[in-house]
């Protein structure tokens, strides 16, 4: 599978040609646009989630005593 398209990107950089296209000043800025909404979208998620994801970590390695429970924190 990966030989295969290695070979088909292989071809396909062999066979381009000119696109004569062209790309405006505004367009660069659309892109870094979408870059910092993913990015902060990303992080917003990240945060949103974090204390459940904390919540869940700390009882996948908190340590049982011998009856099976957690120690208590008194």
């Amino acid at each position: 599978m990966r030989v295969l398209l290695g070979a088909a990107l292989v071809l396909a950089l062999l066979l381009a040609q000119p696109a004569y296209a062209y790309l405006d000043p505004g367009t660069g800025s659309y892109f870094l646009q979408i870059l910092a909404a993913s990015i902060l979208g990303a992080l917003f998620t990240l945060k949103l989630f974090w204390g459940r994801l904390k919540t869940l970590l700390k009882k996948l390695f908190q340590r049982k005593d011998e009856s099976g429970f957690p120690p208590s924190r008194e």
